[in-house]
């Protein structure tokens, strides 16, 4: 009697230091893969701390081109314009010429 429950014993003290055993491999893995992950988040976040950076800087650029293109066409508008008042000048002194060279012949 005595053997048998020595046995029992050691069977559950047995029984115990393996469930112990596979209790603590589980939790060293998934530790383990807690951290891969916390490493991976982390990653990320700062990958994407660089993205939200590099596309304000990209912002930034597109609008100082678009002011710049802006300023551009506003200088050809103004010059476009000076030219064709310089057009009309001529052409008005051209035909006023003209005029005077047909009433010149007439006489």
């Amino acid at each position: 009697m005595e053997m048998t429950g020595f046995q029992v014993g050691l069977d559950a003290l047995v029984s115990l230091l393996s469930a112990v055993t596979g209790a603590l491999a589980v939790w060293y893995s998934l530790k383990g893969k807690v951290e891969i992950q916390q490493v991976i988040l982390e990653n990320l976040n700062t990958e994407m701390e660089e993205v939200k950076t590099h596309k304000k800087e990209g912002h930034a650029l597109l609008h100082k081109r678009i002011d710049d293109l802006k300023s551009q066409v506003e200088r050809n508008r103004e010059k476009n314009d000076a030219s064709l008042a310089g057009l009309k000048t001529e052409m008005g002194a051209m035909e006023l010429r003209i005029i005077q060279a047909i009433h010149a012949n007439k006489k």
